[in-house]
């Protein structure tokens, strides 16, 4: 009897022995399936990392149009070779996205959009739908006027603007209209592609200094000009066909093809308006909002330099440039190579004095509402324009 109870006690001694090494293998084997998952996981989460890092480079969504004074950027996806062998340049990716490459590595993507008119421009970016523009100067000074944190950081092109008048009007120069305007029993009916144009302030203002009485009040009978809005570029030629208006200021190619069409004929360049003020005067300026240029210096000072070479490209290579755009732009390459405009992103004192101009015409006819309101030119200058980027360019 007492060997079989001490037999029993060793067999239950045995077993407890071998279901506790069991155990002890089972918890070492959970151990390091547990340490394996967890090394899987963090080779996940590095990969999930790395992916967010590309991610987090920055996504600029940039404006430019299809006409003359706006159009060069598009260069980048018709002939992107041009400037492959720069340190710094444009790649396209697809028809409307592309790398910003600087010394061989992608510093960030470029969406492109086709940015109507410079009033609407600015309004897309205080929407927060742009973060650049080639665009209008006087557009974007209205919109920083309005609380737009937005700066002009240099010019891309002066001229290329052109007072043109319906084909059978009774006169033919500045001078002429003038003149007939003065004398006339009825008003001249004038009109401007965007409210906040530079060719509206420059034909505006030209009338006005004429000594013309300039409304959009079509109920003041001692108007000699009635200016009206025609609501973009692609309306200038047709006004004047449809007998809408029988003038405006509007940016090249739209002059020299309301002449091509038979409807239109151009009465002044800005060169040959009255006083001289107006020769080789700036229009159109590369826009950045604020907060861009506050977290990515380094992609705002690459994109200033390919603006640049882009703008240089195109002022020395004039017959390519109108070959290469004519299908964007819509129009033949004759009229094309009809473009007096003048392709540059040095902010010299010519751009500068032009600017000034502009902002004096905009505060005389009311245009500042809001923050330039009874500001001298100099009291907001600083506001308006940033030449840092620009500078290290030049």
């Amino acid at each position: 009897m007492k060997k079989r109870i001490s037999f029993i006690i060793t067999l239950m001694f045995t077993m407890f022995f071998f279901l506790v090494i069991c155990c002890n293998k089972t918890i070492n084997a959970s151990d390091q399936e547990i340490e394996s998952s967890v090394e899987n996981t963090n080779e996940e989460v590095v990969k999930e990392e790395n992916n967010e890092l590309v991610e987090e480079l920055p996504e600029l969504n940039i404006a430019w149009g299809n006409d003359l004074h706006t159009v060069n950027p598009h260069l980048v996806f018709l002939k992107p070779e041009l400037f492959e062998n720069n340190d710094t340049f444009l790649r396209p990716i697809t028809d409307s996205r592309l790398e910003l490459v600087k010394d061989g590595e992608v510093i960030a993507f470029i969406n492109f959009i086709l940015g109507p008119n410079g009033s609407e421009n600015v309004t897309m970016m205080s929407q927060g739908h742009i973060d650049a523009a080639y665009s209008s100067s006087t557009a974007f000074m209205t919109g920083i006027d309005q609380g737009l944190e937005c700066s002009i950081l240099c010019p891309v092109q002066s001229g290329g603007v052109a007072v043109v008048a319906d084909i059978d009007a009774e006169y033919d120069s500045f001078e002429e209209l003038v003149e007939f305007a003065k004398n006339s029993d009825k008003p001249v009916l004038a009109g401007y592609h965007s409210a906040v144009s530079a060719p509206r302030f420059v034909l505006e203002y030209a009338l006005r200094d004429a000594g013309l009485k300039v409304s959009e009040d079509t109920s003041d009978y001692e108007a000699d000009v009635l200016m009206s809005d025609l609501k973009g570029l692609n309306n200038l030629v047709p006004s004047l066909s449809s007998n809408q208006v029988e003038v405006w200021a509007g940016p090249i190619p739209n002059p020299q093809n309301a002449e091509a069409q038979g409807v239109g004929k151009i009465l002044a360049k800005l060169d040959d308006l009255p006083g001289g003020k107006w020769v080789d005067f700036p229009c159109c300026t590369f826009n950045v909002r604020n907060d861009i240029i506050e977290n990515y210096p380094e992609v705002v000072q690459a994109l200033v330099q390919i603006t640049t070479d882009i703008q240089t490209y195109a002022q020395n290579n004039r017959e390519d440039t109108a070959e290469l755009l004519s299908d964007f732009v819509g129009l033949d390459v004759e009229i094309l190579n009809k473009n007096d405009t003048t392709y540059s992103t040095t902010p010299d004192d010519n751009f500068k004095n032009g600017m000034k101009i502009y902002y004096d015409a905009m505060s005389e006819m009311g245009k500042f509402t809001k923050d330039f309101k009874d500001k001298e030119f100099d009291e907001v200058k600083d506001q308006i324009f940033d030449y840092s980027f620009v500078d290290k360019v030049q």
